[in-house]
């Protein structure tokens, strides 16, 4: 478990349980050692570690047949071209998404106002959230939402996994549009172990859709730096990444691409926090 306390890791095990750090010690702020190696956040959330390295960022065709199959088989245009990339610096990456028990202490905390179409028990991960207030929430905690090329680079690692798993389609290791929670739409977080990404990060495909940092080109991997890329500096679209419980596996692909406006509040879009020490 990592430099996780007992006491401490037995509160937090759903991943999605705010718990109490000592204020004298913010581990989050010094850089991990092993690849996955846990701790707990400011927010509460377990972080694992991602080391630097490099990946193979985006798909083609063939890779998409490939990972699905027949089972659907689309590509977004805007997973070209396959490029480089190199992650410069390790970051702490939220375990699991947030919660909706997560987001409702913050709320208590700040006056922020708790999005009640998210309905699921606090152990479900939070939905309903616009771009602006999941990085409202992140900031709060002196926090970010990760960049597309973190996530996917958490989700596939250098072994460039077409899904956070493996390079095979496992229709029991995520919740998808095939296999829904128990009311039709999410599972609690980690509810799908054995659907851990190489750093050990969990629902990196299915439950709720992630907000990340990066404004949406669909030209832009033909430009993007091979240094730890950010996105463009404007655009009308914010990105997404992970699929959702109402999504195709295609979808669920590690470099599918996501977008919503940021001002949407679409119950399938919710978190997952980061940190680069």
């Amino acid at each position: 478990m990592g430099r996780i306390a007992p006491a401490v890791a037995a509160l937090t095990a759903l991943c999605g349980v705010p718990g109490a750090q000592p204020a004298e010690t913010k581990p989050w702020l010094s850089p991990g050692s092993t690849v996955g190696e846990e701790i707990v956040g400011p927010d509460g959330s377990v972080l694992v570690w991602v080391p630097a390295g490099k990946f193979r960022m985006g798909s083609t065709e063939e890779d998409v047949r490939y990972a699905i199959g027949r089972l659907d088989g689309q590509r977004n245009e805007a997973e070209a071209p396959v490029h480089a990339v190199r992650i410069g610096k390790g970051f702490w990456l939220g375990k699991c998404e947030v919660t909706n028990a997560q987001y409702r202490a913050y709320c208590q905390a700040t006056g922020a106002e708790f999005p009640e179409e998210s309905s699921e028990p606090g152990n479900h991960p939070l939905g309903a959230v616009s771009w602006g207030e999941a990085a409202t929430y992140c900031h709060h905690y002196g926090l970010v939402l990760p960049t597309e090329a973190q996530w996917e680079y958490a989700a596939r690692g250098p072994e460039n996994r077409w899904f956070p798993w493996g390079s095979q389609w496992d229709s029991t290791k995520c919740c998808y549009d095939r296999r829904k929670g128990p009311n039709g739409t999410t599972f609690p977080v980690g509810s799908f172990p054995e659907g851990a990404s190489w750093c050990g990060a969990l629902d990196m495909a299915g439950n709720i859709q992630e907000w990340c940092q990066d404004w949406y080109d669909r030209l832009y991997y033909a430009d993007s730096p091979e240094q730890d890329p950010e996105g463009p500096g404007s655009g009308e679209y914010r990105c997404a990444r992970g699929g959702g419980y109402g999504n195709s596996p295609s979808v669920q692909r590690s470099a599918a691409r996501n977008i919503n406006y940021p001002e949407d509040r679409d119950l399938d879009f919710g978190l997952r926090v980061c940190i680069t020490p």
